[in-house]
């Protein structure tokens, strides 16, 4: 399925390390006009190397490519994931 203009999704990102200790977990995001930011993240219960994000229906508010990366953080400790790409499409009707 694609992504449009005002969906909500579920963004998870797989990190690959135990998420348990870590105090911040963020996906930030730039999106395609430049504008950067960040969306807090939840830990996945199940499996504890996954986070991820439901978006609401205002976040993904302009079409195009945008950049995807983890980020997390604890005391002394900043690690930021791969970036990916989600790319939002502008559906034939609203």
């Amino acid at each position: 399925m694609e992504t449009f203009l005002g969906d909500t999704i579920m963004i998870s990102v797989q990190t690959g390390i135990d998420l348990t200790t870590y105090t911040t977990l963020r996906i930030a995001y730039r999106k395609p006009n430049g504008i950067e930011g960040f969306w807090l993240a939840t830990q996945d219960l199940v499996d504890l190397t996954k986070m991820y994000y439901l978006t609401l229906t205002t976040d993904l508010n302009i079409a195009g490519d945008w950049l995807l990366q983890a980020h997390i953080s604890a005391t002394g400790v900043d690690l930021h994931g791969d970036w990916t790409t989600l790319i939002v499409k502008t559906p034939l009707t609203n």
